[in-house]
């Protein structure tokens, strides 16, 4: 398996301009170029780690440091739905996540 469906995550896009995460754990999101989210949306979520995916509040620190020009958006999944494949990235200001695959026995 190499990508995840936007239906089997929930994934959705969400504009940057007005995002405010909810509270809770629910949801992981990563800032994205609109285009790129809409090539998810349509092609899958690929389990590779070139996406990172913050929790809410992370999510809200980062996009306060993106200039407003710059064409970004975020892409929103369901964190029980990919939960099996994330892997933490790095600890800085907080967990952040990438996808990976994993083979049927999860490893």
């Amino acid at each position: 398996m190499t990508h995840l469906t936007a239906e089997d995550v929930g994934a959705v896009m969400l504009d940057a301009e007005t995002f405010r995460p909810p509270a809770g754990e629910t949801f992981l999101y990563a800032l994205i170029s609109r285009a790129e989210g809409q090539a998810i949306l349509d092609g899958g979520l690929p389990l590779a780690d070139r996406l990172i995916f913050l929790e809410g509040s992370l999510a809200a620190l980062a996009l306060a440091d993106i200039p407003p020009e710059q064409d970004i958006g975020i892409l929103r999944v369901r964190r029980r739905l990919i939960q099996s494949w994330l892997e933490v990235a790095h600890e800085g200001h907080g967990p952040c996540y990438v996808l990976v695959a994993k083979d049927p026995s999860g490893r």
